[in-house]
């Protein structure tokens, strides 16, 4: 995926169709993991009765809405990615500013969840867990999203 235009609130990548695939399996990935329950306070008896169920429902509802939007972003039906045309080779992907900021948290919000997945872990870089088959995809998709992240942070600073 590479950036192709920037004009200050458009943004106008190149993906081929390996890159989009990917995305779309990812984005599954991403439908099939969820958050658990955040704790708001060290101490949750200072809070109304119904603040900690408002704000975990308030959360579940950005985050399904969060998937709603890659889903519909890189379904084939997509306004938003375009097939090849004659002269062209690959699909055009065209954001807004703003669109890409909800795609990065869409992103983070995939990458959280499977960090709760794999326990939350804080590690050194010498104690870091070993790779086996039940984690490995979360581990592999948390580093997927973190290029993905990178990628589009580069692009956002980029000069129009």
């Amino acid at each position: 995926m590479k950036l192709l235009s920037h004009d200050g609130e458009r943004l106008v990548f190149l993906l081929n169709l390996r890159e989009v695939r990917s995305m779309r399996h990812l984005v599954a990935l991403g439908a099939a993991a969820h958050r658990g329950t955040v704790r708001l306070s060290h101490a949750p008896e200072a809070l109304p009765p119904s603040a900690v169920e408002d704000f975990n429902a308030a959360i579940a509802l950005q985050q399904r809405a969060n998937r709603e939007f890659l889903q519909q972003l890189f379904s084939p039906t997509s306004s938003q990615l375009t097939s090849p045309t004659r002269g062209r080779r690959g699909f055009g992907l065209t954001l807004s500013r703003a669109e890409v900021e909800r795609f990065l948290q869409a992103l983070n919000e995939i990458k959280l969840a499977h960090w709760e997945h794999l326990g939350c872990p804080e590690f050194e870089v010498d104690e870091i867990p070993e790779v086996h088959p039940t984690n490995f995809p979360s581990m592999w998709l948390m580093d997927a999203v973190n290029e993905l992240q990178m990628l589009f942070l580069r692009a956002l600073a980029s000069p129009d």
